[in-house]
């Protein structure tokens, strides 16, 4: 983490502020550099019937690229007014969550910020660009959303190992950058999960467990809390029972206490699984008015 930069996505327009300003945060709480990455679509690749044009292709390109940069070093000098000298800015050309997540593997970086801006058309069923690269990218994202600094920030915690990382992530805050993080688990009980609607439904004989062992989940629970929450000194711990879904109790507890930021973990999934929404990480991106960090192990 030392060495590892912190890399800001920008498509140069407001909705990338948010994540200007907290990935330069970021970089200066952890005391590593960051580069700040631009992404031109390549029109030419989406129509490869057409004649190329050689030279006049290669300086188009040029002069788009070098003045992406003027453009992104403006931006980034008018939001956190710091000199060119304390950022890199790279520019690529393609599909930005693909070039995003290239470069982030290529630099091997420790964090990836990106802008979470409103979904329009197909971005409701397909995703938009930040949840792509949420889904994509080798290491932990955060989608920075637009806010005033309460400088408190919610884990959410299902005591799985994909969820560890935000645990940890949530005790270098309070370490480096001193935010106020609450510890929130989310335990959905037996008797509310959505596998016993499906049980009754089908006629299944199964039942579940009596009221004597979900008392002692509950137990266990808070105990493994309490300490997490001294590990990494963590100002508050609270577990709440899931109503409905695991998403919505997330973002109902961010809302109560203010919090800035939600830090998640990742259940890591690949190959085909990855194509697959519906999980809460990706609800709660979707959903949420606040930024949101999803974690991952590197």
């Amino acid at each position: 983490m030392a060495t590892s930069p912190i890399l800001i996505a920008t498509d140069l327009t407001e909705f990338s502020e948010p994540a200007l300003v907290r990935g330069h945060m970021h970089a200066a709480a952890l005391g590593v550099p960051f580069v700040v990455v631009h992404v031109i679509p390549d029109v030419l690749r989406h129509y490869p019937l057409l004649p190329s044009r050689g030279e006049n292709d290669a300086k188009l390109a040029l002069d788009l690229t070098k003045k992406a940069a003027d453009l992104v070093s403006e931006q980034v000098s008018r939001v956190l007014h710091v000199p060119a000298s304390d950022y890199r800015v790279n520019i690529e050309v393609g599909a930005p969550e693909d070039e995003i997540v290239r470069v982030a593997e290529e630099s091997d970086a420790t964090l990836v910020v990106v802008g979470g801006k409103p979904r329009e058309g197909s971005e409701r069923y397909l995703g938009h660009v930040a949840e792509r690269v949420v889904r994509y990218s080798p290491t932990s994202v955060l989608v920075a959303r637009p806010g005033t600094a309460s400088r408190r920030v919610l884990v959410a915690t299902d005591f799985g190992e994909g969820s560890l990382p935000a645990v940890k992530f949530g005790g270098v805050l309070v370490e480096k950058a001193k935010l106020e993080v609450t510890l929130l688990h989310a335990m959905q009980l037996p008797g509310n999960h959505p596998f016993m609607a499906v049980a009754s439904a089908l006629g299944s004989p199964w039942m579940p467990p009596p009221q004597g062992a979900i008392e002692k989940l509950e137990e266990l629970g808070l105990a493994t809390l309490e300490g997490l929450a001294k590990q990494y000194h963590f100002s508050h711990f609270e577990q709440v029972e899931v109503k409905r879904d695991p998403a919505e109790t997330i973002l109902e507890r961010a809302d109560a206490i203010d919090a800035e930021a939600i830090v998640m973990g990742s259940q890591g999934r690949t190959g085909l699984r990855r194509l697959v929404l519906g999980s809460t990480a990706e609800k709660v991106i979707r959903l949420s008015r606040r930024s949101v960090l999803v974690t991952r192990d590197t």
